[in-house]
């Protein structure tokens, strides 16, 4: 399996964060979620340390068990950065 493109895994993971949210969040809070998915985006931080800032967020200020849906959502898709392609 060969991993993601890194745009196209970010979309995916945004996508995922979105579905779990849905439209009763902010747009100034999916606003913040966008900044930390863009420092994943542009290498400032890994895959995994979006995920876990992006949990933390959704549970300090939204929900636990929403925070938990979307690290269980998109642990498939941040794995695939690890995977090493064969060219």
């Amino acid at each position: 399996m060969n991993p993601v493109p890194k745009k196209e895994a970010v979309d995916q993971v945004r996508s995922e964060i979105r579905a779990v949210l849905g439209q009763s969040v902010s747009q100034v809070f999916f606003g913040r979620i966008d900044a930390i998915l863009e420092d994943w985006s542009t290498g400032k931080i890994t895959a995994g340390q979006a995920c876990e800032q992006v949990q933390k967020r959704v549970s300090l200020f939204i929900d636990e068990d929403k925070a938990r849906e979307i690290g269980n959502r998109c642990s498939p898709i941040i794995m695939r950065e690890f995977v090493p392609s064969h060219k």
